[in-house]
């Protein structure tokens, strides 16, 4: 009998490579195909696992405020899957899930494997904005956002770039002012550079930073297009760099441990290119904090984003760098574009923008002082401003417009520059209105220029808006020193006889009516005696009795609340709550935040202003370093006093707060 054998080994190689070489567009019959999904290992066969898939669906995708979506998801060849983003933990390849109490657009990730590798998938589901009738049932209070800096301690942005210091030479990482590195039409470093992305004053109190400020510590997901040698000083190091060369990106991840007190990187021998040599930089640079992948389109951090929930109001004057701002053209402003966003020039208003809208929060915006409101042109600041806002922010939500900040405050430049330019328009006849009853003060000639600028903001915003927007969707502001009413009443009165009554153009008056410490002390006990008689002093502005009576330049029986009733306006508050800026010691100080007698005063105090008819009254300041005694938190995953005493007065209904006393206790 004739027994067929088995080709020889090579020979079968070299068959199979022969046929390799036949038609490729022969398309094989299915049977083929499946075969094809063999490998030879000796003279047996072995499949090659077929890689999983993954699809996420939300019903709905687009849910209200406060509200919850089902995710469905289903993967084909996974035997397990992990969550993350909006969800976390094990799941398996099929399922359902109802996510609950969305108050912000939300990113869920799925990640399943199986014996084909890891399959990952992503899906966003949009939660609209709180209606600003749900916001105003429950608050009247705002706050103050921190400036974007690597010293801020801020957790606004999600990528770590946008608040980096700037790019230096790399052996000075930490100064871009004195030896800055050369950058190209678009902001990113031609050469090898250097950044700091953070960094902590020490604690009074002698606490780890792993107890104060713990979101700093975990993984960091870094990328960038090129190729660069990585370097980070103390003891941050590098996982798992890796180069694509189809994108020409690197990726890595820098581990921030437990010892570590600051973050810095320091980029060598840089490639842009392939191509283009050593040394010529680097592009789209992105650190992305823990918890957070790389391709996330959320650009504000969730814990930022939960942070403001008690607030209805969020004033962006740091944000947008008003102290001292530089710029005095719509071309000198920041472009989202910008590697960072920390700038003389503020942020990117097309971030204020994103801002409000995704949190669903009004915002308190700030006009720089060196821009000419007075150009007639298209061109003009505020009009080109207003023409933005109009177009990209949700129509819901008000907008409170401000001329710079604190102009009678003679430690910010903008005051002296406000009084200059007050002084030329007299001197030069271009506002005659400044001295219409010869007063003949300079002084008052600056005090009157901050409301003449006011009501031209507030003109321009009406000839984009419409007449009908000022004072309900656009909401002018005329802002002053608080211990000191009557120059507000001369600028209220000045608008009176040159321009007809204040509230056609305007929609609130206030001050910041902080407390402070007015008596000496030595310890703990005696700061919250003396900080207690502060806030006593303060609260009396609050109330508008007794009634007005001032005429100027008669000024007896002024407060912020009496002008405002007199003229037809909202009283309103643009920074406040307790100053322990001028305390003795660092250490007193500290311990004061960290005490529940400063809750109890600072509840006591808002429920005060609310109930002495404050229309808003906005906080300083939500978020900073060791060395800002103002601020609420100095990490939103750690609660503080002052954040319990914000989250009791929000939660309380308005009809509620209704009491005005004379003084207050701790």
């Amino acid at each position: 009998m004739y027994i067929k054998r088995p080709l020889p080994y090579k020979i079968f190689v070299a068959a199979i490579a022969l046929l390799s070489q036949t038609d490729a567009s022969a398309t094989p019959p299915p049977a083929a195909q499946a075969s094809a999904k063999k490998v030879l290992v000796g003279r047996h066969t072995t499949p090659i696992a077929t890689p999983p898939t993954v699809t996420i669906t939300s019903s709905p995708a687009i849910v209200p405020y406060n509200s919850s979506a089902t995710l469905i998801w289903k993967s084909v060849n996974a035997t397990a899957c992990n969550a993350s983003g909006g969800w976390s933990g094990a799941l398996p390849p099929v399922g359902s899930k109802v996510v609950s109490n969305l108050t912000k657009s939300t990113t869920f990730t799925l990640a399943c494997s199986g014996a084909g590798g890891v399959a990952t998938q992503s899906l966003t589901v949009t939660v609209t904005p709180q209606t600003v009738a749900t916001v105003y049932a429950n608050t009247r209070l705002g706050v103050n956002i921190a400036g974007i800096c690597d010293w801020c301690n801020d957790f606004t942005f999600v990528d770590l770039m946008k608040s980096a210091r700037g790019f230096a030479k790399p052996n000075v990482a930490w100064d871009p002012v004195g030896n800055p590195a050369t950058v190209d039409s678009n902001g990113w470093p031609t050469q090898d550079f250097g950044v700091y992305f953070t960094t902590f004053a020490s604690d009074p109190l002698g606490r780890p930073l792993t107890q104060t400020i713990p979101s700093f510590f975990g993984t960091y997901t870094l990328s960038f297009t090129g190729q660069a040698k990585l370097f980070s000083n103390g003891c941050n190091y590098f996982t798992n760099q890796t180069y694509n060369a189809q994108l020409n990106t690197t990726s890595a991840q820098l581990v921030v441990g437990s010892n570590c007190n600051q973050l810095d990187i320091e980029f060598n021998n840089t490639q842009r290119t392939p191509t283009s040599g050593i040394n010529t930089g680097l592009q789209n640079v992105q650190l992305l904090r823990p918890g957070y992948a790389l391709g996330t389109s959320q650009v504000f951090t969730t814990q930022f984003l939960n942070a403001l929930a008690p607030f209805s109001t969020l004033r962006l004057m740091n944000f947008l760098q008003t102290n001292g701002n530089t710029v005095t053209s719509w071309a000198g402003r920041t472009l989202p574009t910008a590697p960072i966003q920390h700038s003389s020039n503020g942020a990117a208003w097309e971030y204020a923008i994103q801002l409000a809208n995704q949190s669903g929060k009004d915002i308190w915006i700030n006009i720089p002082e060196g821009v000419d409101l007075t150009d007639p042109t298209s061109n003009n600041y505020v009009t080109q401003l207003a023409t933005l806002l109009k177009a990209n922010l949700n129509p819901n939500i008000h907008v409170y417009v401000e001329y710079s900040n604190e102009l009678w405050n003679t430690m910010f430049k903008q005051t002296s520059d406000n009084f200059n330019q007050a002084q030329l328009d007299v001197s030069s006849g271009a506002d005659k209105t400044l001295n219409y009853d010869n007063i003949n003060n300079p002084y008052y000639w600056g005090y009157r220029r901050i409301a003449h600028q006011t009501l031209r903001i507030s003109q321009l915003f009406a000839a984009v808006y419409g007449p009908a927007a000022i004072n309900t969707t656009i909401r002018p502001v005329y802002m002053n020193q608080y211990v000191q009413p009557y120059l507000a009443e001369n600028g209220l009165h000045y608008l009176q006889q040159n321009f007809g009554s204040p509230n056609q153009y305007l929609y609130g008056v206030g001050g910041a009516p902080y407390y402070g410490l007015p008596l000496a002390y030595t310890d703990l006990d005696g700061m919250f005696v003396s900080l207690l008689a502060g806030a006593n002093q303060a609260i009396g502005g609050f109330s508008g009795i007794p009634p007005y009576n001032g005429a100027y330049p008669l000024y007896t029986g002024i407060t912020y609340q009496s002008l405002a009733n007199y003229f037809g306006l909202k009283n309103i508050s643009y920074e406040s709550g307790p100053d322990v800026s001028r305390g003795t010691s660092a250490v007193i100080d500290e311990q004061a935040n960290n005490d529940v007698r400063i809750k109890n005063m600072l509840q006591n105090y808002l429920q005060n202003a609310i109930g002495c008819g404050n229309s808003l009254i906005m906080l300083f300041e939500l978020q900073g370093n060791m060395g800002d005694p103002f601020a609420i938190y100095r990490d939103f995953a750690v609660p503080s006093q002052k954040s319990a005493a914000i989250n009791a007065v929000s939660t309380t209904p308005l009809a509620n707060l209704n009491t005005c006393t004379a003084s207050i206790t701790d």
